[in-house]
């Protein structure tokens, strides 16, 4: 009756805080596929919410670049006090005459780039191809935040596999231990037996804490990458695929398919071309500046008249100006500092030119050592599964010897450790044939969501 009230206490208090986190708006623990947590990630990664931030920073560089081709419009006003004995308003009439020491002036000034080489619209064009430069970079980056996802998924599963082969493992020991007592009390095997497999246990137990520890660490990795606010997501467990499929294109065609299909190296082109146009603008601005000018101003005063001369002054009273002209400047000298920008431009355009060259270089690497990659746990699969065969008959052929008193329960414990080590071997190679396949789809440039989902 006492158990029964415990249950039941329990049991409200789980609905309770239950109740209490769908009423605080915490998301619950929900089980995710592989497919989803991508999903997620590409949903709410802060690094995918930086570079579209990079982006927007870009596009806000542009549009002051392009500011330099369009009108320039000012408006101003001044008041002005003097401590001259005759001071005269600007333009202004012999009819309307006046001495007074306090002038007020308002206009305004219009500015448009009549033709300066190109400068501007170069650094402009520098601008937008920074802009698409950025883009790709995202494009990239999804790209690797995918991979990145998948890699961390497939890694906590593979604790998964281990731990699924210790629980088989201890199940079968102590199936084992039962038997060997009841063989040690009819007196047809010796205590020690019973010690080794209990050690044997232990160091079990060992090993699954160990790799609790590790799928934890793997999770909380996910969950980072994924911009998983919280408890880390429950993942929903998967069996690892057989391994077997049709092998890939060889890697000169591979390598040509990633150069159109990279984002990463079709941004690299763009910060070539940025930082040609930003070198051009930067010669070009040695060269002569025009510029049409038009100005209009407006000058009022006190009243003259007044015997006080403190009277506001009166709109009738204002006289206004205008001028229109074609500004033309030629930069004579500056201390160097064009000479340094053009030095500056010049060396960037080079450097942009080498990361290509190295990307490119670096492609061929990533592409032909995923192909590798992948070959190698291809043949890894196949030989731990013709492994895990025998180390099964073997750990069947000793239990039958060791129940019949024709062995010791060393090779009993040796055969159950070798069928442990090879269905790990054979879990692990599954999943890193799957991972492979990712590395050389990302290598390619040729990753997305429905890329994951096909390769299952």
């Amino acid at each position: 009756m006492r158990t029964k009230k415990i249950l039941i206490i329990l049991l409200l208090m789980s609905f309770s805080v239950s109740g209490a986190l769908a009423a605080s708006g915490t998301p619950l623990p929900v089980e995710m596929t592989l497919e989803q947590s991508v999903d997620y990630a590409l949903a709410h990664s802060p690094d995918l919410q930086a570079a579209q931030s990079e982006i927007i920073r870009r596009e806000g560089t542009a549009i002051t670049a392009r500011s330099g081709l369009l009108p320039q419009i000012d408006v101003f006003g001044e008041a002005n006090r003097t401590y001259h004995d005759h001071a005269y308003p600007p333009a202004s009439s012999p009819q309307t005459l006046r001495f007074d020491d306090t002038i007020y002036t308002a206009g305004a000034e219009l500015k448009l780039l009549v033709w300066d080489f190109g400068q501007t619209a170069n650094e402009l064009t520098a601008a937008r191809e920074r802009i698409i430069s950025a883009q790709a970079l995202k494009d990239r980056r999804k790209q690797e935040i995918i991979y990145t996802t998948a890699a961390l998924y497939l890694k906590t599963l593979t604790y998964d596999d281990l731990m699924d082969a210790a629980i088989s493992t201890r199940k079968s020991l102590q199936s084992l231990l039962g038997q060997t007592k009841e063989l040690a009390d009819a007196g047809r095997a010796v205590p020690a037996d019973v010690l080794k497999i209990s050690t044997r246990l232990a160091e079990i137990e060992s090993d699954m804490a160990s790799l609790e520890a590790g799928r934890r660490t793997s999770v909380s990795q996910l969950a980072a990458v994924m911009g998983w606010d919280g408890e880390p997501p429950r993942l929903k467990y998967s069996p690892p695929e057989d391994g077997t499929f049709a092998p890939p294109e060889n890697a000169d065609a591979l390598i040509s398919k990633a150069g159109p299909r990279r984002p990463d190296l079709r941004s690299q082109e763009s910060e070539i071309q940025a930082a040609m146009h930003q070198e051009i603008a930067a010669r070009r601005s040695r060269w002569p500046r025009a510029e049409l000018r038009a100005s209009a101003y407006e000058y009022t005063a006190p009243d003259p008249v007044s015997s006080q001369g403190n009277l506001p002054p009166r709109p009738d009273d204002a006289v206004g100006d205008w001028m229109v002209g074609l500004h033309i400047s030629m930069p004579l000298f500056d201390s160097g500092r064009r000479s340094g920008q053009i030095q500056t431009a010049a060396a960037q355009t080079d450097i942009a030119r080498a990361s290509e060259r190295r990307l490119r270089l670096d492609i061929q690497k990533e592409v032909r050592g995923a192909l590798a990659d992948l070959e190698s746990a291809q043949k890894r699969v196949q030989a731990t599964r013709q492994s895990v065969v025998q180390a099964h008959e073997v750990l069947r052929n000793e239990k039958l010897k060791y129940a019949a008193g024709r062995s010791v329960i060393n090779f009993v414990l040796d055969a159950e450790a070798a069928l442990l080590n090879h269905q790990s071997l054979l879990r692990q190679a599954q999943r890193s044939a799957y991972l492979a396949r990712l590395v050389l789809k990302l290598s390619v440039g040729d990753i997305d969501p429905a890329a994951v989902a096909a390769l299952k």
